[in-house]
């Protein structure tokens, strides 16, 4: 997935000006924000006259700034509001109290990290003409680190959710050690911190200064510093980043949770759906278990909503990973113009989804919002739990 960060018009005019300089600066593999890969050469001054909203492009654009540059406020515009709101509403007392609904508010989180961090990164830049990585050396590396670990924890957290439900419905004496909120809490911190360290050689090798001379003659000598922020700082780093860190960078984002969520998903279809059937119900259903089974189906119809959205999102990402030219991404700008809008309405949309999916959602920020229906039936069946628990 792309990480997609333009290159200033100095930058752009060395690489159009020497062959030496690496065009897959905006790393395919690099979802949110490009990581840039260019051989360091003698700097040539060109003096340029750049507008704030011009979209003209050049030979090493990989996408159409005329796409990304109205999608990216749009977009972070409308993620603000959705994740905030889904917060405030998963972090209520009657839903907080559940481990499926705890990693939606941490998603939340995660996702709204995510906007910020890339489009945010990408509106400076286009908007402002100012770039964060090439301000310091150490936002360089953090700001990609970040970048990394946040993409990364987004698509683990929807992971969780998948497998914290296949437990609840089907494994009785792991359910109230794995699917309860303090579980949650210690998985996602032990997520956080096994994503960081699968990630923290960002930190140690990503970027460096590079000394740029401006005048010089017999006595005085003029120069400043320049920070370059890219993976090509070494040969063997520059061939980790390229090759095994790209394969792992595409299992963990895409690959292997787009497996898992099937693999959960069809465990809760067969267990919901076909395991349940009629003559079951019939001779275990009191009304407290008929309830259980609907919130339990509200519950996942939600998740799968989530998960195939997830897939829809992401596939073309991870086609584009697989077959595009490294060094030919320029030929891609419409299509990796999509992608990236793709990849970022992926954490931006869940609040929609929520909406559209859940009912404990949706009745939870008509509450918050003081628009509570106020149908007696409706307020009875909120507190009996019809809306708010998640087991079976």
């Amino acid at each position: 997935m792309h990480k997609f960060l333009p290159l200033s018009d100095e930058k752009k005019n060395k690489c159009l000006m020497t062959l030496n300089c690496t065009i897959s600066s905006y790393l395919k593999h690099n979802r949110m924000d490009s990581i840039l890969k260019t051989t360091t050469t003698m700097p040539i001054s060109i003096s340029t006259t750049t507008s704030l909203t011009t979209t003209d492009l050049l030979s090493t654009d990989i996408y159409d700034p005329r796409i990304t540059r109205p999608f990216a406020l749009i977009c972070l515009f409308i993620g603000s509001i959705g994740n905030s709101l889904s917060f405030i509403v998963f972090s209520q007392k009657q839903l907080r109290a559940y481990s499926t609904f705890r990693y939606l508010a941490y998603l939340s989180i995660v996702d709204l990290l995510v906007l910020y961090l890339g489009l945010g990164h990408l509106i400076l830049h286009d908007y402002f003409l100012f770039d964060i990585r090439e301000h310091n050396l150490f936002f360089c590396k953090f700001h990609t680190f970040l970048t990394y670990v946040t993409t990364h924890l987004s698509s683990w957290i929807l992971t969780m959710v998948s497998i914290d439900r296949a437990i609840a419905c089907t494994i009785v004496h792991l359910r109230k050690r794995f699917s309860s909120p303090k579980s949650a809490d210690r998985i996602f911190i032990a997520m956080c911190l096994i994503i960081s360290l699968v990630n923290s050689h960002i930190l140690f090798f990503m970027g460096f200064k590079e000394r740029e001379i401006l005048s010089s003659n017999s006595n005085v000598s003029s120069y400043k510093d320049i920070i370059v922020c890219t993976h090509n700082t070494s040969t063997a780093y520059f061939q980790f980043f390229e090759k095994p860190y790209n394969i792992i960078d595409l299992f963990s984002y895409v690959l292997i949770p787009f497996l898992i969520m099937s693999i959960c998903a069809g465990i809760i279809s067969y267990r919901l759906f076909f395991s349940l059937n009629n003559a079951t119900i019939k001779i275990l259903a009191n009304g407290k278990t008929r309830r259980g089974t609907r919130r339990a189906k509200q519950i996942s119809y939600m998740l799968f909503i989530l998960n195939i959205v997830f897939i829809l999102l992401l596939a073309p990402i991870a086609l584009g990973q697989i077959f595009e030219d490294l060094n030919q991404e320029y030929r891609y700008r419409l299509f990796n113009s999509i992608t990236l809008s793709l990849s970022y309405s992926n954490h931006a949309l869940n609040f929609i989804l929520y909406g559209v999916a859940s009912p404990q959602f949706r009745l939870t920020l008509r509450q918050l919002l003081g628009i509570v229906n106020n149908d007696p039936s409706q307020r009875r069946r909120y507190t009996l739990g019809l809306y708010t628990s998640t087991r079976l």
